[in-house]
C-alpha cells in the first residue's frame, strides 16, 4: 500500500513539472477530447468537483475510487444536450462485492450530419457526402477500500472515435486507464481528500498524425455533514493550464437537493442543479451555461435506481463446539463480512432451530463488539445437540439494511461411544478373567465429529495408575508387555488390575469404557537395556553406574515362580576398533556373559536359572546407515519367563 501511493507521489509530481513548462500550443494536440465532457448531472452542478466526494455510480467519470464507497447494486442513464446538436448518452452499471465494487459503463456521443465539401473557386463548393461523427466508449472499474478510510479504485476505457468513416484511418481505438484515491480522514471528522489520474494511455493516430490522449490530474478536499457537503479541486491537464472547480450542496427535507458550483481557469463559467429523490428513485439535473464563450446553454439529466443491498456474510468459527464448560471449545466466534464497516451502525443476529424456529435474538449488537456463541438460548439453557443456523442483519448509518445467508454450526455435548476388548484371555464362569501378557487392545472408538486424542489407563487394585498409552485420531491395537510406564517394573502375576479405555472428540467431549477387572498373567518379561549405558565403546565390563538399575531387575527375577533368564547380546555392523575381540558376535557374547555374571556375583541371582547368548548384528531392529539406528541396535535384551497362573 505504501509503495502504491508512493508511486502516485511520484507521478503527481512530474505532472506539476510538465505543466510549469506547459504553454498553450497544446492545446488541441490531444485526442479523444470528449472524455472532458463529464456526463453525470449530480456532479456537473456541483462545478464538476467532485473526485472527494465521489461515492456512488457517478464516481466512474470522476474518481473510480468512489465506486468503493457504494453499498448498494445502482443503475443510472443520462442524457447530456450539448451545444451545437452535440448530445450524450450513458449507461451505467454497480455491483458491490465483499472483495470490491465492479462498475461498467457504455457512452454513445453522437454529433448531427455534417457535410464533406470540396472547393472548386475560391467562392465556391461543392458536396461530396455527409458524414456523422460520433465516438462510442466502455469503461470497466474496479474499486475497494484497503484498511480503514482509504479507497482505491481503477477504470479501464476502450474507446472507439469516429471522425469520418469514409476516410482511412478516421476513425481509431483507444485503451486508456484511470487511477484513484480516496481517504477519509478520520481525526477531522467529514473532511476527505483525493487524488486521481485519468486517461493515462499510448497515443492515437487519426489519418496521418498522431495525438496524445487527455491526460489529467486533479486533487481534492472535501467536507460533508448531515445536510451540506462542500468540495474544492485542482486540475492539471496536458494540454492546458491549471483550473480549479469549486462545488456545494444542500439537503432539504431528505429529498431534495440543491446545487451549485463554480468553474475557474481556462472557461470560467457558474453551475446550478438540484436533485430528487424517492425510496430508490434519483433524478437529478444540471444547467450549465456557456454565455461567455457565446456557444449557449448545456443541459443533463439523470435517472438512476439503488436497489438490494450490500453483500454481507457470516460464518461460524469453529462450525462445531461443545457448551459443557470444559474451558475448551465452549463457544464459536461469529465473524461477519461486510462491505465498509467502518459505515455500520449496529448487527443483529438470529439463532435458529433446525426447524427454522428463532430461539436467540441478539439486535442493536455494536460493530466493535465480539461477537460468539456460548451455546444457550433465550433462556440461557444450554440447547439440544445438533446444527442450528443463523442470520446477520446489518444496519449502515445511512439506512441501509443488508442480511447475510444462514450459517450453520453444529452443537456436541454427546461424548465418543468407547468399548474395548482384550486378548489372549481365559474366561472361567465365577472367576475373574485373566489376561496373558503381552496383552493385544483393541478398542472401539466412534463419534461423528471425529476422534482427537485417547488414552489407554491401566490401574492397580487401589486405583493407582499403572500404565497409560496415549495418542490422537482413531486408536488401533495397542500391545502391552506388562511393564509400568518406568518400563522396568512389571505385572505381578495373578495379580488384579483394571484397564479403562478413554477418547475425545474434536470438540474435547470425553467418553470412556467401563472398568475392566481382570488377573494379569505374564508369559514373558522383555527388558531392553543400551549398550551404551551397561558399557564403554568396544568393551564388555558393566559399568558400576547401573547397578541400581540393574538391582531392579534382579529383584524382579527373585519374585517370579520358577523363572528363566536368558540375557541375549546385539551389536551394530560396525567393524570393532579394538583386538580384543575378533568380531562383533564374540563382542556380544562377552557382552551378554558380562550381564549374567553381574546378576550371579554382585545381585545374588540363582547362577542356574540364567542363559545367555550372543546375535552380533544379525537381528537389529533399526537401520545401521544412521547413528540413531545404529545406537538402538546396540543393546542387550532380557528375557525373563516364569511359571503361569491359572
Amino acid at each position: 500500500m505504501r509503495i502504491f501511493i508512493f508511486i502516485l507521489i511520484i507521478i503527481f509530481n512530474l505532472f506539476i513539472n510538465n505543466n510549469i513548462s506547459a504553454d498553450a500550443t497544446l492545446i488541441g494536440t490531444t485526442s479523444n477530447n470528449f472524455l472532458k465532457i463529464l456526463i453525470p448531472a449530480k456532479p456537473s452542478s456541483l462545478g464538476e468537483a467532485y473526485i472527494a466526494l465521489s461515492d456512488d455510480i457517478n464516481s466512474i467519470f470522476y474518481n473510480p475510487a468512489g465506486l468503493g464507497k457504494s453499498m448498494q447494486t445502482e443503475l443510472s442513464f443520462t442524457h447530456v444536450e450539448w451545444f451545437q446538436d452535440v448530445r450524450y448518452e450513458s449507461l451505467n452499471f454497480l455491483l458491490p462485492f465483499t472483495f470490491g465494487n465492479i462498475g461498467c459503463s457504455l457512452n454513445l456521443l453522437n454529433i448531427s450530419p455534417m457535410d464533406k465539401t470540396l472547393s472548386t473557386s475560391l467562392t465556391t463548393y461543392t458536396k461530396e457526402y455527409d458524414f456523422t461523427p460520433f465516438s462510442f466508449s466502455g469503461i470497466i472499474s474496479y474499486a475497494k477500500e484497503f484498511g480503514d478510510n482509504l479507497f482505491i479504485g481503477s477504470n479501464l476505457k476502450i474507446i472507439n472515435y469516429t471522425i469520418d468513416s469514409n476516410v482511412e484511418n478516421g476513425a481509431a481505438f483507444s485503451f486508456l486507464i484511470d487511477i484513484g484515491l480516496i481517504y477519509d480522514m478520520p481525526f477531522i471528522k467529514g473532511f476527505s481528500s483525493a487524488l486521481v489520474f485519468k486517461n493515462i494511455g499510448p497515443s492515437t493516430k487519426f489519418i496521418s498524425e498522431n495525438f496524445m490522449q487527455p491526460i489529467d490530474m486533479r486533487a481534492g478536499i472535501s467536507y460533508s455533514m448531515d445536510f451540506l457537503s462542500l468540495e474544492a479541486d485542482i486540475d492539471y491537464p496536458m494540454d492546458n493550464d491549471l483550473n480549479f472547480y469549486l462545488g456545494g450542496e444542500i439537503y432539504l427535507f431528505d429529498i431534495l437537493s440543491l446545487r451549485a458550483g463554480y468553474k475557474g481557469g481556462t472557461i470560467n463559467q457558474p453551475t446550478f442543479g438540484l436533485g430528487v429523490n424517492y425510496a430508490r428513485f434519483f433524478v437529478d439535473y444540471a444547467f450549465v451555461p456557456y454565455n461567455e464563450e457565446d456557444l449557449g446553454n448545456t443541459h443533463r439529466i439523470t435517472v438512476s435506481y439503488k436497489f438490494g443491498a450490500p453483500e454481507s456474510k457470516m460464518k461460524f468459527n469453529p462450525s462445531i463446539f461443545s457448551p459443557n464448560n470444559d474451558k475448551f471449545i465452549d463457544y464459536s466466534l461469529i465473524i461477519p463480512e461486510v462491505v465498509q464497516k467502518n459505515k455500520v451502525k449496529n448487527y443483529s443476529i438470529t439463532i435458529y432451530n433446525e426447524l427454522n424456529q428463532p430461539i436467540r435474538i441478539a439486535s442493536k449488537i455494536h460493530p466493535d463488539t465480539k461477537l460468539f456463541w456460548n451455546g444457550t438460548d433465550s433462556f440461557k439453557k444450554v440447547v439440544p445437540d445438533g446444527t442450528y443456523y443463523a442470520k446477520l442483519e446489518v444496519n449502515y448509518k445511512n439506512g441501509v439494511k443488508s442480511e447475510s445467508n444462514l450459517a450453520s454450526v453444529t452443537v456436541d455435548n454427546t461424548p465418543p461411544d468407547v468399548k474395548i476388548d482384550a486378548n489372549p484371555k481365559i474366561v472361567k464362569p465365577g472367576q475373574i478373567t485373566a489376561l496373558y501378557a503381552p496383552v493385544k487392545f483393541t478398542p472401539f472408538v466412534f463419534d461423528l465429529h471425529g476422534i482427537s486424542k485417547w488414552k489407554l489407563v491401566i490401574y492397580t487394585e487401589d486405583e493407582k495408575t499403572f500404565k497409560t498409552f496415549e495418542g490422537v485420531d482413531t486408536p488401533g491395537e495397542i500391545i502391552w508387555d506388562g511393564s509400568d510406564d518406568t518400563g522396568v517394573n512389571y505385572v505381578d502375576t495373578g495379580k488384579t488390575y483394571y484397564y479403562v479405555m478413554y477418547a475425545a472428540d474434536s470438540v474435547g467431549n470425553w467418553g470412556k469404557s467401563s472398568p475392566n477387572k481382570v488377573k494379569v498373567l505374564l508369559r514373558e518379561i522383555i527388558i531392553t537395556l543400551a549398550s551404551d549405558t551397561l558399557f564403554d565403546l568396544g568393551k564388555a565390563d558393566v559399568k558400576i553406574s547401573v547397578y541400581n538399575d540393574l538391582k531392579k531387575i534382579a529383584n524382579k527375577i527373585k519374585s517370579l515362580n520358577n523363572p528363566q533368564v536368558i540375557i541375549e547380546g546385539h551389536t551394530d555392523n560396525l567393524p570393532l576398533q579394538t583386538s580384543k575381540y575378533k568380531d562383533n558376535q564374540e563382542l556380544s557374547e562377552y557382552r551378554a556373559k558380562a550381564v549374567g555374571r553381574f546378576f550371579v556375583e554382585l545381585l545374588n541371582v540363582k547362577p542356574g536359572i540364567i542363559s545367555t547368548v550372543g546375535f552380533g548384528d544379525t537381528q537389529p531392529i533399526a537401520s545401521n546407515d544412521t547413528p540413531e539406528g545404529r545406537k538402538k541396535n546396540r543393546r542387550v535384551t532380557i528375557r525373563i519367563k516364569s511359571s503361569k497362573w491359572e
